[in-house]
């Protein structure tokens, strides 16, 4: 695919967002999209769950994109294969006048659909828990005022099964223990502490370092440079995942770019790791 035109595309999204144009951001994504935003919140589908004439992905839209004004400051983008990763920070301001401002990692899939590129899946990687807190916070009553109003819009536009689930990711999932993982294997691969490292993952977990070259976890030591040196930041947790911005050094070169750990529902050990960087 080429670079330019996906990075054009998926341009699009925040710049629809913040026109308003409902038709034109749906038009973004291909038939059978989906959006989960949060990580961990339940599937938006586009063209399933009809209700009155709207889908999942147009009541996501009137409900958390509508009624807000939306402003997207992009930190970096990462293309490999066909996706793309953003970090981006968020800024919102809610009908009330209430501010939120969410960092979170983004990552679309794209796919050819027809002649023309369409976003297959959008993927939000942030802590929903910890900015629900901060909005009320931050805000004081406004944002106990925001977070009753929206908690209402959301029975209303989205039904109570929905908001039971969008709800859900505050506290299922892996959370906590997934950062204290992540910092787990960051010490372990910078101690070349192999026996740690190997703990940390269920079996048959696979590491693509970077996303598309993939291995077993296992493996990870003789696959890369043994003066390998890691650091991450950032860190959030969301359902079975936990991402965070990373710098690697070698003798080689030095990456700088964005992470995603899965972990197992049933071990809670990591499943995959993806690292996304540019070339």
């Amino acid at each position: 695919m080429d670079k330019g035109k996906m990075i054009e595309l998926v341009e699009k999204s925040p710049e629809s967002v913040a026109k308003h144009d409902r038709e034109g951001w749906l038009s973004l994504f291909s038939s059978s999209a989906i959006v989960e935003d949060p990580v961990g919140a339940g599937m938006n589908r586009k063209g399933k769950d009809l209700r009155k004439g709207e889908d999942g992905l147009g009541r996501f839209y009137d409900m958390f994109i509508g009624p807000n004004k939306i402003k997207f400051t992009v930190h970096q983008d990462i293309i490999l294969g066909n996706e793309i990763v953003r970090e981006v920070s968020i800024h919102t301001t809610l009908s009330n006048g209430a501010v939120t401002e969410v960092h979170c990692y983004l990552i679309y899939r794209i796919v050819e659909e027809g002649s023309e590129l369409k976003i297959e899946s959008l993927r939000a990687h942030w802590d929903f828990g910890r900015n629900s807190i901060i909005l009320m916070r931050s805000n004081g009553f406004k944002g106990i005022v925001a977070s009753i109003a929206q908690f209402g819009a959301m029975i209303k536009i989205l039904r109570l099964k929905r908001v039971t689930e969008y709800m859900g990711v505050m506290y299922k999932g892996i959370l906590k223990k997934g950062i204290k993982a992540v910092n787990s294997f960051t010490a372990a691969v910078n101690a070349k502490d192999k026996a740690t490292f190997t703990q940390l993952f269920d079996a048959g977990a696979t590491i693509e370092f970077p996303a598309g070259n993939k291995m077993p976890a296992g493996d990870f030591f003789t696959g890369i440079s043994n003066d390998l040196s890691l650091e991450v930041s950032g860190l959030r947790s969301g359902g079975w995942y936990t991402s965070c911005v990373f710098d690697t050094k070698t003798d080689g070169g030095d990456h700088h770019g964005v992470t995603f750990f899965q972990f197992s529902p049933k071990t809670k050990k990591i499943v995959s790791a993806r690292f996304f960087w540019n070339d």
